[in-house]
């Protein structure tokens, strides 16, 4: 647990090789710094230490009303402070990825690199939604109007039954990957962490901070940005193009869909990249 200078507590988890190259982990919308869990075989291997946060409102951290994604860089500041380092490494899943993104805008200086996987697409720019399927534009304006609908029901969705189990397996590119016990399992505990603050509101803001205008510059990002994709992600048009209009951006496309970071193999991918690999 690092205590910021207004008092507020963020929790740590550390995954990987303690006396590893740094980075800094920021998980997805719905999920928490028990994601960097999945990375951390990999990360020993790379030897790589992965410093995983929970934001505000989410897991063991405490809420912040009114944040933004560009003030986060103040929060992660505060923790490169508290852990003796002068630069890392920044990556992260989905919403993650945004908030790698904005951290590799606002404190250059403090990056090494920034590994966005599956980043949440910056749909306030029109060009960037015009590059979506029309599913997937659908999905982002819904999300736009009702962000505190979509968190309920996030926050009380039950299993899947038999049939939806079954259509799920024909029509997710990575439900496979939770065909594993032990990564089933994983995910389940990542799961039950976002709900340990249900009075945050944290996922209601991060939907609505995911739809709304960032704050900065996608396209200004200075450090080297590798991009990763999974090749089902819908997010994956914009990546191409994303990845051109970066000043040091290049594009690396997975298996998989949105989760697909989840097998071992995307991980590794992930976990060479952070460490500067190519």
């Amino acid at each position: 647990m690092v205590t910021l200078r207004d008092g507020r507590n963020v929790q740590l988890e550390e995954y990987g090789d303690p006396a590893g190259a740094p980075a800094l982990w920021f998980h997805g919308a719905s999920s928490s710094r028990l994601e960097g869990a999945f990375l951390d075989a990999p990360a020993r291997e790379s030897g790589l230490r992965l410093v995983a946060l929970d934001r505000p409102g989410t897991g063991g951290s405490d809420p912040l009303p009114g944040r933004s994604v560009t003030g986060y860089a103040t929060d992660v500041v505060e923790v490169l402070d508290a852990l003796g380092l002068e630069r890392a490494a920044v990556g992260g899943l989905s919403n993650g990825g945004m908030y790698a993104m904005a951290i590799g805008f606002e404190i250059p200086a403090r990056v090494l690199r920034v590994v966005p996987v599956n980043p949440t697409t910056p749909v306030a720019d029109a060009a960037a939604k015009a590059a979506l399927s029309f599913g997937a534009r659908m999905t982002y304006s819904f999300m736009a109007r009702k962000p505190d609908l979509v968190a309920r029901r996030a926050a009380t969705a039950a299993a899947p039954g038999r049939f939806a189990a079954a259509v799920a397996r024909r029509t997710n590119p990575d439900a496979h990957v939770f065909e594993n016990p032990a990564t089933a399992a994983a995910w389940a505990t990542n799961s039950a962490e976002v709900r340990r603050q249900p009075d945050s509101g944290y996922v209601a803001t991060e939907i609505a901070m995911a739809t709304a205008p960032w704050g900065f510059d996608h396209r200004a990002v200075s450090v080297p940005v590798s991009l990763v994709s999974g090749e089902k992600d819908a997010g994956l048009g914009y990546a191409e193009v994303w990845a051109r209009e970066l000043p040091q951006g290049r594009l690396v496309v997975v298996p998989g869909g949105h989760n697909g970071m989840l097998a071992p193999d995307v991980a590794r991918r992930v976990a060479d990249l952070l460490c500067g690999r190519p």
